[in-house]
This record gives structure tokens, C-alpha cells and sequence, in this order.
């Protein structure tokens, strides 16, 4: 088979692919849209493949079902989240400056991207759609698993102590970035009172030096 031939018959499936990625990128930046101004439970997948312009049966063709899209979603509103955070650390070693890194990137994230967080926190225990079945993490958890490995690179450098476990120390400064966070915007914290406040407490609970 001549070289002019081989490419002629990969064009084909070239262009089917990138047409089948265009169509999942439609869906799923639909799908942002209508999870945060709708909530999960108020989309339906015929929405979403609405909204995204293409055919109801298009969406089928990437999402077996909703909450499938949902948590693709999620996936990708937390790999974002974390880009963010380790864009804004990256080069930096000390524990305070990282987690008030971390922390001034996800103000930041949520500025830019309103309600996307808020909408990727559903609880995957709503989700499930069969008794007994095991929810997925959420994207809450998935944050607590990066600041685990935070905590557990300074637990293995002396500079945070040992006598603690490093995966429930990254769920527990998720809770306490969570809960200050709303408490926080409910008394019309300044942003930049709340992030020093939230720095104190991360770093005083972990046993790091404030």
C-alpha cells in the first residue's frame, strides 16, 4: 500500500474522532453549565444534549447515564482545582506559604468559576442509583488525598510530627477549609481575614508552626 494510501484511509477515522471529541466537549461544557445553575437533580440528560446543540441519542454515545457525566464533571473540575493549587506552590517548600497557597488559589478558582465548586461537592450518596450501592468519592475527598500527600512529604521532612495519619489529616483540613469557608462569607469575612484565619487554623491542627 502506496504512502498516499495509508493516509487516505486514516483521515477518515482522524476526523471521526475529532468529531466525537468536539460533541463530548459540547456535552460536558453544557453540562457544567446546567449542574451549576440547575443542580444535579434537576438536569436531565436531554438538557444537557439540548444545551450542548447536538441529538438526545449523542449523549449516550459518551455518558451511559447521568450521574456518569456527572462525575465526569467533577473529574474534571477537580483536576482544575488542583492544577490551579500546585501552579500557585510550585517551586515553594514551606509548609505556611504552601497551604496559603493552596488556599489563595481555590478563592481564586471559585471567583473565576462561580458555583463550580460548590456544584462538584454533591454528595455521592445521592447518586447512587441502586440500595446498597457504594458511592464514588466526591470531589471533596479526591482534595482531601492531595493535601494528604502535602502532609505526609512534610511528615517524612520533620517539619510537621508523625503521630497522625496523613489521608485523615488531608480529609480533615478539607473540613476545616469547607466549613470556615461558609461560616466565613455568612459573617462577610474579608477574603483575605478569612485565608489568614483559615492558614492559622490548617497549620496549628496539623501541629506546623503559625
Amino acid at each position: 500500500m502506496s504512502n498516499e494510501a495509508e493516509i487516505n484511509e486514516t483521515r477518515p477515522a482522524t476526523r471521526g474522532s475529532r468529531r466525537k471529541e468536539e460533541s463530548r466537549r459540547k456535552l460536558l461544557e453544557a453540562a457544567r453549565t446546567l449542574f451549576v445553575e440547575k443542580g444535579y437533580h434537576d438536569t436531565r440528560p436531554q438538557d444537557i444534549a439540548k444545551q450542548a446543540g447536538v441529538g438526545h441519542g449523542t449523549f449516550y454515545l459518551h455518558f451511559d447515564d447521568k450521574k456518569a457525566c456527572f462525575l465526569a464533571f467533577v473529574d474534571e473540575a477537580r483536576d482544575e482545582v488542583t492544577q490551579a493549587a500546585m501552579n500557585r506552590i510550585e517551586g515553594v517548600t514551606n509548609l505556611e506559604d504552601q497551604v496559603r497557597g493552596i488556599i489563595e488559589s481555590t478563592f481564586d478558582y471559585g471567583e473565576e468559576f462561580p458555583g463550580v465548586f460548590e456544584a462538584a461537592v454533591t454528595d455521592p450518596g445521592l447518586l447512587a442509583s441502586n440500595e446498597g450501592e457504594v458511592p464514588d468519592a466526591n470531589i471533596l475527598e479526591q482534595w482531601g488525598d492531595v493535601w494528604s500527600d502535602i502532609i505526609k512529604g512534610h511528615q517524612d521532612d520533620g517539619t510537621l510530627p508523625s503521630d497522625f495519619d496523613a489521608v485523615l489529616g488531608g480529609q480533615a483540613v478539607v473540613g476545616i477549609m469547607r466549613q470556615t469557608s461558609i461560616v466565613g462569607q455568612r459573617r462577610e469575612m474579608g477574603r483575605e481575614d478569612l485565608a489568614e484565619s483559615m492558614v492559622r487554623l490548617i497549620m496549628r491542627a496539623l501541629g506546623g508552626v503559625s
